[in-house]
């Protein structure tokens, strides 16, 4: 993403950008994350954009990446929109139990279309839920294991890890059971993007192949105004759902 579209637009910018999924996870986030003084962890923090939600909500934040790329553009963002109180560090989730006692404890922690990603996707996240204070929250996502496939998306996925998904998706019931074996209470449960959304990433992929993806993204962008019809028209047509999410909480 180009600088000075942050500049332009804002904070608002890195929700916008890209997949138009994730402007759908920020709405179910701001519902469940506890804004004010709170440590939050964000357990691979992509481009950045719940990291500097969180700061801008007033949590001191941690946001852990693979990538050190992506550590640098959100460095150079958080400056760029002058938002403090956001602790880098480059780590393989995969590692995490070896940085927990460097890495400390938080009251919430966000991890959101990561665990798909993981072979060992039990173990991260009760990793996670360890590193949680007593009542500490942890807002969860992952693809919907009902979801149809995206445009190139593959429903059987390698299960080599590579970056990519290595498991299609997870049921409500399998994430659940993932938070409560992790000593964690359900508080909530959800689905995240439906038609609309999903029409809209079909839509830019298959422009990004041909005309590339800044055309695509300016294409694409005033399409999606549409999404406030995408709860309902999902509803209507019986659509499934991209991703589903929880909030585990941890029991003192």
């Amino acid at each position: 993403m180009p600088d000075a579209i942050v500049r332009l637009i804002g904070w608002v910018a890195l929700l916008i950008h890209g997949d138009p999924s994730v402007l759908d996870r920020w709405l179910w986030v701001r519902r469940h994350l506890q804004k004010g003084d709170h440590r939050t962890f964000d357990a691979g923090c992509g481009n950045g954009a719940f990291s500097i939600y969180a700061a801008r909500s007033g949590n001191e934040v941690l946001a852990a990446s693979y990538s050190e790329v992506k550590q640098e553009d959100l460095r150079r963002r958080a400056a760029i929109l002058e938002v403090d109180g956001i602790e880098l560090r480059t780590l393989d989730l995969r590692m995490l139990d070896e940085h927990r006692g460097d890495l400390g404890v938080f009251d919430q922690i966000i991890c959101l279309e990561t665990i798909e990603h993981v072979t060992a996707d039990e173990e991260l996240v009760t990793a996670l839920a360890a590193m949680l204070e007593a009542g500490g929250r942890l807002l969860l996502s992952t693809p919907f294991d009902g979801h149809r496939p995206l445009y190139l998306e593959e429903r059987n996925p390698t299960p080599v890890e590579d970056g990519f998904h290595v498991r299609y998706g997870y049921s409500p019931r399998r994430l659940r059971q993932l938070a409560e074996n992790a000593g964690l209470e359900v508080a909530s449960e959800a689905f995240i993007s439906g038609v609309v959304s999903q029409k809209l990433i079909n839509v830019m992929r298959r422009l990004t192949r041909r005309i590339g993806f800044a055309g695509a993204w300016l294409l694409v962008l005033p399409l999606r105004t549409l999404v406030v019809f995408d709860a309902p028209l999902t509803r209507l047509l019986r659509y499934p759902y991209l991703s589903v999410a929880l909030v585990g909480v941890k029991r003192g």
